[in-house]
């Protein structure tokens, strides 16, 4: 579930431990020395330092009692879409494809040692932060006691390392074209769900990736098991173009909400038909589920002809993703209005793990 505390440097390998993208360690050239100078904010997810500990059911997990303690199926789906890993995963994925520009810098990740991790908990006592748990549930749960390491300590406090920088505090017409061909680009690359809103850009630049689906991922990617029914297959082909397409429904609905904030500075800038209600313009006005569509197929992306190996290494560049790719149209067999009308989840389907494969459970409409 979590890394050990190292022993060594030799410990310090890129993670997550599965298959896809991996993120390095950041190198202190030397001791880990921390200086902690301010604290900033939190979020859904993480404090500034970017510590994450959150419950399971924030997160496609085996929420269940009888799946909680099953550390096995934890670890190999905390891998794919746990927080940390996720932006891990979604930075990897920009370094191997030598598109790390399209993201707010980001310098690798660090287990923060026990010296440190005392030293910021004494000075930032004042604010009452607490590193186990969610942040709207801090200790509700002992998610570190749950997964000790070798020595039987709690595993380290994860963080990554960023530049510093400034949200945005204007969507001018310049910063949101910018944006929506960061997202376009982005998902040519295989990561989705990216949670596009303004308070995720600094200086300009995506950079909170907590909630991302890097490919290959067991949300989105069949060929991770060769087990799966031709409907689980159909239903995870939906739920990715669900996904995909929700990007651009977010964006829009960041700028529909800038126009209502904004009424004598309005932007007319929106990468759907109908504009911040674009799904249901498009449900509307094109009844056919073959109508249904999103900008970017992101499945299209080859990492076997990019420079990212299995194991996460960069061997060669490779191109960069085009201005203007081909749209993604559903032609499954799913009826995709009627799903969409009923759902009332974020996830379409929640997840079990058995014999190494994770397998949907519920499908949900």
């Amino acid at each position: 579930m979590y890394p050990d505390w190292p022993e060594s440097a030799f410990d310090l390998v890129p993670l997550p431990h599965c298959d896809g993208p991996k993120l390095e360690p950041f190198d202190f050239q030397g001791p880990q020395k921390i200086e902690f100078l301010e604290y900033i904010g939190e979020g859904a997810h993480a404090h500034v330092f970017k510590f994450r500990f959150v419950y399971d059911d924030d997160w496609p997990s085996p929420v269940n009692k009888w799946d909680s303690d099953d550390r096995d199926a934890f670890a190999s789906l905390a891998n794919y879409a746990e927080p940390f890993n996720s932006e891990c995963r979604a930075y990897g994925r920009l370094r191997e494809a030598d598109c790390e520009h399209l993201a707010n810098r980001c310098f690798g990740y660090l287990l923060l040692e026990d010296a440190n991790e005392r030293a910021m908990m004494n000075q930032f006592k004042d604010h009452r932060i607490k590193f186990n748990g969610n942040i709207l549930f801090p200790e509700g749960m002992d998610m570190r006691g749950r997964f000790p390491g070798k020595d039987g300590r709690p595993p380290p406090i994860r963080g990554i390392v960023k530049e510093f920088g400034q949200p945005e505090k204007e969507l001018s017409m310049r910063t949101l074209r910018s944006i929506l061909k960061d997202v376009i680009q982005m998902q040519q690359l295989g990561i989705i769900r990216l949670d596009v809103a303004d308070r995720q850009f600094i200086n300009g630049k995506m950079a909170d990736f907590s909630t991302a689906i890097t490919f290959p991922h067991f949300i989105t990617s069949p060929e991770l098991n060769p087990h799966l029914t031709p409907e689980m297959v159909s239903a995870m082909e939906l739920e990715t173009l669900l996904f995909s397409r929700k990007d651009y429904e977010e964006f829009d609905q960041m700028v529909g909400m800038w126009n209502d904030e904004n009424p004598s500075h309005q932007r007319f800038f929106f990468s759907l038909p109908g504009g911040d209600d674009g799904l249901k313009y498009n449900l509307r006005s094109l009844p056919s589920r073959n109508r249904l569509y999103s900008l970017v197929d992101p499945r299209l992306y080859d990492r076997k002809s990019s420079g990212g190996k299995l194991d996460g290494r960069v061997t060669k560049r490779r191109r960069r993703p085009c201005a203007k790719p081909p749209r993604w149209y559903y032609d499954g067999s799913l009826d995709a209005a009627k799903v969409i009308s009923n759902m009332r989840f974020e996830f379409l389907h929640n997840w079990y793990y058995k014999d190494g494969y994770a397998f949907p459970k519920e499908i949900k409409w």
